[in-house]
Protein backbone atom coordinates (compact mmCIF):
# COMPACT_ATOMS: atom_id res chain seq x y z
CA UNK A 1 0.00 0.00 0.00
CA UNK A 2 1.53 3.38 -1.00
CA UNK A 3 2.12 5.10 2.34
CA UNK A 4 2.60 8.46 0.63
CA UNK A 5 -1.04 8.61 -0.43
CA UNK A 6 -3.09 6.64 2.10
CA UNK A 7 -2.67 5.29 5.62
CA UNK A 8 -1.97 1.63 6.26
CA UNK A 9 -4.90 -0.08 8.01
CA UNK A 10 -4.99 0.02 11.81
CA UNK A 11 -2.46 2.83 12.20
CA UNK A 12 -3.04 6.21 13.84
CA UNK A 13 -3.68 8.10 10.56
CA UNK A 14 -6.12 5.35 9.54
CA UNK A 15 -8.06 5.68 12.80
CA UNK A 16 -8.28 9.43 12.26
CA UNK A 17 -9.68 9.05 8.75
CA UNK A 18 -10.04 5.56 7.24
CA UNK A 19 -11.96 6.67 4.17
CA UNK A 20 -9.01 7.38 1.82
CA UNK A 21 -7.69 3.92 2.70
CA UNK A 22 -11.09 2.39 1.98
CA UNK A 23 -11.19 4.10 -1.41
CA UNK A 24 -7.71 2.86 -2.29
CA UNK A 25 -8.63 -0.68 -1.27
CA UNK A 26 -11.87 -0.69 -3.28
CA UNK A 27 -10.11 0.63 -6.39
CA UNK A 28 -6.86 -1.35 -6.19
CA UNK A 29 -7.13 -4.38 -3.90
CA UNK A 30 -10.78 -5.00 -2.94
CA UNK A 31 -9.74 -8.15 -1.05
CA UNK A 32 -6.44 -7.34 0.63
CA UNK A 33 -4.32 -9.21 3.23
CA UNK A 34 -2.78 -7.35 6.18
CA UNK A 35 -1.17 -8.41 9.45
CA UNK A 36 -3.07 -7.89 12.70
CA UNK A 37 -1.12 -5.35 14.82
CA UNK A 38 1.05 -6.99 17.45
CA UNK A 39 0.78 -10.45 15.86
CA UNK A 40 1.86 -12.45 12.83
CA UNK A 41 -1.76 -13.29 12.01
CA UNK A 42 -3.06 -12.53 8.52
CA UNK A 43 -6.52 -11.07 8.01
CA UNK A 44 -8.19 -10.36 4.66
CA UNK A 45 -9.93 -6.99 4.27
CA UNK A 46 -13.04 -7.12 2.07
CA UNK A 47 -13.93 -3.59 1.01
CA UNK A 48 -16.54 -3.47 -1.80
CA UNK A 49 -20.25 -3.33 -1.01
CA UNK A 50 -21.33 -6.31 -3.12
CA UNK A 51 -18.51 -8.51 -1.79
CA UNK A 52 -19.17 -7.52 1.82
CA UNK A 53 -22.91 -8.11 1.52
CA UNK A 54 -22.40 -11.49 -0.14
CA UNK A 55 -19.81 -12.56 2.44
CA UNK A 56 -22.26 -11.85 5.27
CA UNK A 57 -24.49 -14.65 3.93
CA UNK A 58 -21.84 -17.02 2.55
CA UNK A 59 -22.20 -20.34 4.39
CA UNK A 60 -18.55 -21.10 3.65
CA UNK A 61 -17.60 -18.26 6.00
CA UNK A 62 -18.05 -18.75 9.75
CA UNK A 63 -18.19 -16.53 12.83
CA UNK A 64 -16.94 -19.45 14.92
CA UNK A 65 -13.26 -19.17 15.88
CA UNK A 66 -12.92 -22.95 16.03
CA UNK A 67 -12.41 -22.62 12.25
CA UNK A 68 -9.46 -20.25 12.78
CA UNK A 69 -5.81 -21.12 12.40
CA UNK A 70 -3.80 -22.25 15.41
CA UNK A 71 -1.79 -19.01 15.17
CA UNK A 72 -4.97 -16.96 15.38
CA UNK A 73 -6.28 -18.77 18.44
CA UNK A 74 -2.92 -18.58 20.21
CA UNK A 75 -2.67 -14.82 19.55
CA UNK A 76 -5.52 -14.16 21.99
CA UNK A 77 -7.57 -12.31 19.41
CA UNK A 78 -10.93 -13.82 20.39
CA UNK A 79 -12.20 -11.93 23.40
CA UNK A 80 -13.28 -14.33 26.10
CA UNK A 81 -11.90 -17.37 24.27
CA UNK A 82 -12.50 -20.40 26.41
CA UNK A 83 -14.82 -18.45 28.71
CA UNK A 84 -18.50 -17.65 29.03
CA UNK A 85 -18.49 -14.95 26.34
CA UNK A 86 -16.86 -17.27 23.82
CA UNK A 87 -20.17 -18.84 22.75
CA UNK A 88 -22.33 -15.78 22.28
CA UNK A 89 -24.97 -15.68 19.56
CA UNK A 90 -22.62 -13.73 17.30
CA UNK A 91 -19.93 -16.43 17.37
CA UNK A 92 -21.89 -19.58 16.51
CA UNK A 93 -23.25 -20.93 13.23
CA UNK A 94 -26.50 -22.69 12.34
CA UNK A 95 -28.18 -24.82 13.51
CA UNK A 96 -27.18 -23.65 17.01
CA UNK A 97 -27.40 -20.01 15.92
CA UNK A 98 -30.91 -20.45 14.50
CA UNK A 99 -32.36 -21.57 17.84
CA UNK A 100 -30.23 -19.10 19.76
CA UNK A 101 -31.25 -16.06 17.72
CA UNK A 102 -34.92 -17.00 17.63
CA UNK A 103 -35.05 -17.08 21.42
CA UNK A 104 -33.05 -13.87 21.91
CA UNK A 105 -34.92 -11.98 19.18
CA UNK A 106 -38.25 -13.01 20.74
CA UNK A 107 -37.40 -10.89 23.79
CA UNK A 108 -37.14 -7.72 21.65
CA UNK A 109 -40.93 -7.26 21.47
CA UNK A 110 -42.66 -4.17 20.06
CA UNK A 111 -44.08 -3.39 23.51
CA UNK A 112 -40.64 -3.61 25.09
CA UNK A 113 -39.08 -1.33 22.44
CA UNK A 114 -41.90 1.18 22.99
CA UNK A 115 -41.18 1.10 26.72
CA UNK A 116 -37.49 1.63 26.03
CA UNK A 117 -38.27 4.86 24.17
CA UNK A 118 -39.76 6.33 27.34
CA UNK A 119 -36.75 5.11 29.31
CA UNK A 120 -34.27 6.62 26.85
CA UNK A 121 -36.10 9.97 26.85
CA UNK A 122 -36.05 10.11 30.65
CA UNK A 123 -32.33 9.34 30.79
CA UNK A 124 -31.50 11.84 28.03
CA UNK A 125 -33.53 14.63 29.63
CA UNK A 126 -31.96 14.02 33.04
CA UNK A 127 -28.44 14.17 31.64
CA UNK A 128 -29.14 17.29 29.58
CA UNK A 129 -30.58 18.98 32.66
CA UNK A 130 -27.14 18.66 34.25
CA UNK A 131 -25.34 20.41 31.38
CA UNK A 132 -24.69 24.10 31.98
CA UNK A 133 -24.82 26.19 28.79
CA UNK A 134 -22.13 28.76 28.20
CA UNK A 135 -19.01 26.88 29.21
CA UNK A 136 -17.14 24.09 27.48
CA UNK A 137 -18.79 20.68 27.81
CA UNK A 138 -17.33 17.36 26.67
CA UNK A 139 -20.46 15.81 25.22
CA UNK A 140 -18.99 12.31 25.31
CA UNK A 141 -17.94 12.40 28.95
CA UNK A 142 -20.98 14.27 30.26
CA UNK A 143 -23.70 12.91 28.00
CA UNK A 144 -23.01 10.15 25.46
CA UNK A 145 -21.11 7.80 27.78
CA UNK A 146 -23.41 8.01 30.82
CA UNK A 147 -26.40 7.75 28.48
CA UNK A 148 -25.08 4.57 26.84
CA UNK A 149 -24.26 2.98 30.19
CA UNK A 150 -27.55 4.04 31.79
CA UNK A 151 -29.69 2.85 28.88
CA UNK A 152 -28.10 -0.59 28.59
CA UNK A 153 -28.28 -1.03 32.36
CA UNK A 154 -31.94 -0.01 32.49
CA UNK A 155 -32.77 -2.25 29.54
CA UNK A 156 -30.90 -5.23 31.00
CA UNK A 157 -31.92 -4.60 34.61
CA UNK A 158 -28.43 -3.93 35.99
CA UNK A 159 -28.42 -2.12 39.39
CA UNK A 160 -27.26 1.50 39.45
CA UNK A 161 -24.57 0.71 42.01
CA UNK A 162 -22.81 -1.59 39.53
CA UNK A 163 -22.65 0.82 36.59
CA UNK A 164 -19.23 2.20 37.47
CA UNK A 165 -17.75 -1.30 37.22
CA UNK A 166 -19.54 -1.87 33.94
CA UNK A 167 -18.05 1.31 32.48
CA UNK A 168 -14.56 0.34 33.66
CA UNK A 169 -14.82 -3.14 32.14
CA UNK A 170 -16.12 -1.68 28.90
CA UNK A 171 -13.22 0.76 28.63
CA UNK A 172 -10.70 -2.07 28.98
CA UNK A 173 -12.53 -4.54 26.75
CA UNK A 174 -12.45 -2.10 23.84
CA UNK A 175 -8.78 -1.18 24.16
CA UNK A 176 -6.84 -1.32 20.90
CA UNK A 177 -3.43 -1.63 22.57
CA UNK A 178 -1.98 -5.07 21.69
CA UNK A 179 -0.05 -5.02 24.97
CA UNK A 180 -3.34 -4.89 26.90
CA UNK A 181 -5.08 -7.83 25.22
CA UNK A 182 -4.62 -9.88 28.37
CA UNK A 183 -6.34 -7.16 30.41
CA UNK A 184 -9.20 -7.09 27.92
CA UNK A 185 -9.68 -10.85 28.25
CA UNK A 186 -9.62 -10.52 32.05
CA UNK A 187 -12.19 -7.71 31.91
CA UNK A 188 -14.45 -9.83 29.70
CA UNK A 189 -14.15 -12.70 32.18
CA UNK A 190 -14.98 -10.34 35.06
CA UNK A 191 -18.04 -9.07 33.20
CA UNK A 192 -19.20 -12.62 32.48
CA UNK A 193 -18.69 -13.59 36.13
CA UNK A 194 -20.70 -10.59 37.26
CA UNK A 195 -23.51 -11.40 34.82
CA UNK A 196 -23.61 -15.00 36.05
CA UNK A 197 -23.98 -13.81 39.66
CA UNK A 198 -26.64 -11.26 38.71
CA UNK A 199 -28.63 -13.93 36.87
CA UNK A 200 -28.65 -16.04 40.04
CA UNK A 201 -30.03 -13.08 42.01
CA UNK A 202 -32.61 -12.16 39.38
CA UNK A 203 -34.06 -15.65 39.25
CA UNK A 204 -35.63 -14.89 42.62
CA UNK A 205 -36.85 -11.44 41.58
CA UNK A 206 -37.78 -11.37 37.90
CA UNK A 207 -38.98 -8.06 36.44
CA UNK A 208 -39.82 -6.53 33.07
CA UNK A 209 -36.25 -6.20 31.83
CA UNK A 210 -34.37 -7.93 29.06
CA UNK A 211 -32.24 -10.10 31.33
CA UNK A 212 -35.35 -11.43 33.07
CA UNK A 213 -36.88 -12.22 29.67
CA UNK A 214 -33.74 -14.12 28.70
CA UNK A 215 -33.78 -15.99 32.01
CA UNK A 216 -37.33 -17.09 31.28
CA UNK A 217 -36.22 -18.28 27.84
CA UNK A 218 -33.40 -20.24 29.48
CA UNK A 219 -35.62 -21.79 32.11
CA UNK A 220 -38.03 -22.86 29.40
CA UNK A 221 -35.14 -25.05 28.21
CA UNK A 222 -34.39 -22.70 25.36
CA UNK A 223 -30.92 -21.49 26.33
CA UNK A 224 -28.16 -23.27 28.20
CA UNK A 225 -26.64 -21.51 31.21
CA UNK A 226 -23.51 -20.66 29.21
CA UNK A 227 -25.61 -19.33 26.33
CA UNK A 228 -27.63 -17.23 28.77
CA UNK A 229 -24.53 -15.64 30.29
CA UNK A 230 -23.00 -15.10 26.85
CA UNK A 231 -26.22 -13.53 25.53
CA UNK A 232 -26.51 -11.06 28.39
CA UNK A 233 -22.81 -10.16 28.40
CA UNK A 234 -22.80 -9.83 24.61
CA UNK A 235 -25.77 -7.46 24.63
CA UNK A 236 -24.11 -5.32 27.30
CA UNK A 237 -20.85 -5.11 25.32
CA UNK A 238 -22.61 -4.45 22.01
CA UNK A 239 -24.73 -1.67 23.51
CA UNK A 240 -21.86 0.24 25.06
CA UNK A 241 -19.02 1.51 22.88
CA UNK A 242 -21.00 1.63 19.64
CA UNK A 243 -23.65 3.90 21.16
CA UNK A 244 -21.04 6.28 22.56
CA UNK A 245 -19.20 6.48 19.26
CA UNK A 246 -22.33 6.86 17.17
CA UNK A 247 -23.75 9.65 19.33
CA UNK A 248 -20.53 11.65 19.17
CA UNK A 249 -20.13 11.06 15.45
CA UNK A 250 -23.72 12.08 14.72
CA UNK A 251 -23.37 15.43 16.50
CA UNK A 252 -19.99 16.04 14.89
CA UNK A 253 -21.33 15.18 11.43
CA UNK A 254 -24.24 17.59 11.86
CA UNK A 255 -21.83 20.33 12.96
CA UNK A 256 -19.77 19.62 9.83
CA UNK A 257 -22.92 20.07 7.71
CA UNK A 258 -24.69 23.32 8.69
CA UNK A 259 -27.40 22.82 6.05
CA UNK A 260 -28.32 19.50 7.65
CA UNK A 261 -28.40 21.22 11.05
CA UNK A 262 -30.84 23.83 9.74
CA UNK A 263 -33.04 21.20 8.10
CA UNK A 264 -33.21 19.08 11.24
CA UNK A 265 -34.13 22.08 13.37
CA UNK A 266 -36.79 23.19 10.88
CA UNK A 267 -38.19 19.71 10.30
CA UNK A 268 -37.70 17.23 13.18
CA UNK A 269 -39.43 14.54 11.10
CA UNK A 270 -36.07 14.20 9.31
CA UNK A 271 -34.53 12.66 12.44
CA UNK A 272 -35.12 9.11 11.23
CA UNK A 273 -33.44 9.97 7.91
CA UNK A 274 -30.56 11.48 9.90
CA UNK A 275 -30.13 8.21 11.79
CA UNK A 276 -29.92 6.15 8.59
CA UNK A 277 -27.52 8.55 6.90
CA UNK A 278 -25.19 8.79 9.91
CA UNK A 279 -25.13 5.00 10.08
CA UNK A 280 -24.12 4.89 6.42
CA UNK A 281 -21.86 7.93 6.25
CA UNK A 282 -19.77 7.40 9.39
CA UNK A 283 -21.23 4.53 11.38
CA UNK A 284 -19.75 3.20 14.60
CA UNK A 285 -19.15 -0.35 13.33
CA UNK A 286 -16.32 -0.10 10.80
CA UNK A 287 -15.75 -3.84 10.42
CA UNK A 288 -17.61 -7.07 11.00
CA UNK A 289 -16.62 -9.35 13.83
CA UNK A 290 -13.96 -11.90 12.96
CA UNK A 291 -14.98 -14.22 10.12
CA UNK A 292 -13.19 -17.39 9.07
CA UNK A 293 -13.04 -19.30 5.80
CA UNK A 294 -14.26 -22.86 6.39
CA UNK A 295 -12.66 -23.95 3.10
CA UNK A 296 -10.67 -22.40 0.28
CA UNK A 297 -12.90 -19.67 -1.15
CA UNK A 298 -12.74 -16.88 -3.71
CA UNK A 299 -14.02 -13.35 -3.12
CA UNK A 300 -13.76 -10.70 -5.81
CA UNK A 301 -11.36 -12.86 -7.79
CA UNK A 302 -9.01 -13.35 -4.83
CA UNK A 303 -8.39 -16.77 -3.30
CA UNK A 304 -8.59 -16.98 0.48
CA UNK A 305 -7.16 -20.14 2.07
CA UNK A 306 -9.22 -22.24 4.46
CA UNK A 307 -9.10 -21.09 8.11
CA UNK A 308 -7.82 -17.60 7.30
CA UNK A 309 -9.52 -14.68 9.05
CA UNK A 310 -11.54 -11.97 7.31
CA UNK A 311 -12.76 -8.50 8.21
CA UNK A 312 -15.74 -7.28 6.23
CA UNK A 313 -15.16 -3.52 6.02
CA UNK A 314 -18.63 -2.14 6.71
CA UNK A 315 -17.36 1.44 6.72
CA UNK A 316 -15.89 0.98 3.25
CA UNK A 317 -18.95 -0.79 1.84
CA UNK A 318 -21.16 2.06 2.99
CA UNK A 319 -19.03 4.55 1.02
CA UNK A 320 -18.82 2.44 -2.14
CA UNK A 321 -19.83 4.56 -5.18
CA UNK A 322 -20.91 1.36 -6.91
CA UNK A 323 -23.82 1.27 -4.46
CA UNK A 324 -24.31 4.87 -3.28
CA UNK A 325 -24.31 7.96 -5.48
CA UNK A 326 -21.94 10.66 -4.21
CA UNK A 327 -21.11 8.49 -1.16
CA UNK A 328 -18.82 11.00 0.56
CA UNK A 329 -21.66 13.52 0.88
CA UNK A 330 -23.90 13.55 3.95
CA UNK A 331 -27.40 13.68 2.45
CA UNK A 332 -30.56 13.65 4.57
CA UNK A 333 -32.62 13.02 1.44
CA UNK A 334 -30.66 10.05 0.14
CA UNK A 335 -32.86 7.59 -1.75
CA UNK A 336 -30.66 4.48 -1.55
CA UNK A 337 -30.53 3.50 2.13
CA UNK A 338 -29.42 -0.12 2.09
CA UNK A 339 -26.42 0.40 4.35
CA UNK A 340 -24.71 -2.49 6.09
CA UNK A 341 -24.27 -0.61 9.37
CA UNK A 342 -25.91 -3.37 11.41
CA UNK A 343 -24.59 -6.19 9.26
CA UNK A 344 -26.64 -8.42 6.98
CA UNK A 345 -28.11 -11.89 7.03
CA UNK A 346 -28.51 -14.17 10.02
CA UNK A 347 -25.96 -12.28 12.12
CA UNK A 348 -27.55 -8.88 11.61
CA UNK A 349 -27.46 -6.93 14.90
CA UNK A 350 -30.40 -8.03 17.03
CA UNK A 351 -30.34 -4.70 18.90
CA UNK A 352 -30.61 -2.50 15.80
CA UNK A 353 -33.98 -1.06 16.85
CA UNK A 354 -32.58 0.05 20.20
CA UNK A 355 -29.49 1.57 18.57
CA UNK A 356 -31.59 3.59 16.15
CA UNK A 357 -33.88 4.67 18.98
CA UNK A 358 -31.04 5.94 21.16
CA UNK A 359 -29.50 7.95 18.32
CA UNK A 360 -32.79 9.49 17.20
CA UNK A 361 -33.90 10.48 20.71
CA UNK A 362 -30.51 11.77 21.90
CA UNK A 363 -29.70 13.94 18.86
CA UNK A 364 -33.24 15.33 18.69
CA UNK A 365 -33.07 16.29 22.36
CA UNK A 366 -29.67 17.98 22.02
CA UNK A 367 -30.85 20.09 19.06
CA UNK A 368 -34.09 20.97 20.81
CA UNK A 369 -32.42 21.89 24.09
CA UNK A 370 -29.64 24.10 22.73
CA UNK A 371 -30.13 26.81 20.11
CA UNK A 372 -26.40 27.16 19.61
CA UNK A 373 -23.91 24.29 19.36
CA UNK A 374 -20.32 24.72 18.23
CA UNK A 375 -16.98 23.02 18.64
CA UNK A 376 -14.79 24.46 21.37
CA UNK A 377 -11.63 23.42 19.48
CA UNK A 378 -10.49 23.37 15.88
CA UNK A 379 -12.03 20.53 13.90
CA UNK A 380 -8.62 18.95 13.25
CA UNK A 381 -8.04 18.67 17.01
CA UNK A 382 -10.79 16.06 17.34
CA UNK A 383 -9.03 12.72 17.81
CA UNK A 384 -10.60 9.33 17.19
CA UNK A 385 -10.26 6.25 19.36
CA UNK A 386 -7.68 3.76 18.05
CA UNK A 387 -10.18 0.90 17.83
CA UNK A 388 -10.07 -1.66 15.02
CA UNK A 389 -13.79 -2.31 14.65
CA UNK A 390 -15.51 0.71 16.20
CA UNK A 391 -15.22 4.37 15.21
CA UNK A 392 -15.87 7.37 17.42
CA UNK A 393 -14.16 10.49 18.77
CA UNK A 394 -12.22 10.37 22.04
CA UNK A 395 -13.87 13.55 23.22
CA UNK A 396 -16.22 16.18 21.85
CA UNK A 397 -15.73 19.57 23.56
CA UNK A 398 -18.65 21.83 22.72
CA UNK A 399 -19.95 25.27 23.58
CA UNK A 400 -23.70 25.03 24.16
CA UNK A 401 -26.10 27.97 24.17
CA UNK A 402 -29.70 27.80 25.43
Amino acid sequence: MPESSVAAPFTEPYFQNPYPTYEWLRDNHPVHPVTVPGTDVRVWLVSRYDDVRAAFTDERISNDATWATKEFREAGLVLGAGGDIDRSMSTVDPPAHTRYRRLVASTFTAARVQHWERTVKEIVDRLLDDLRPGGVVDLLDRFATPMAVSVICEVMGIPSADRKSLREWGDVIFTADPARRGEAVDAAAALAGYIRELIAVKRNDLSDDLMSALILAHDGEGLTETELVASCAGLVIAGYETTIGLTGTAVLTILDNPQAMRELRDDPSLMSAMVEEVLRYDGAATTSLWRFAKEDIEIGGTRIPAHDALFLLIGSANRDPRQFADPDTFDLHRVTKQSLAFGHGIHRCVGAALGRLELRVSVAAVLERFSGIELAVDRNEIRYKPLVGIRGPMSLPLILRP
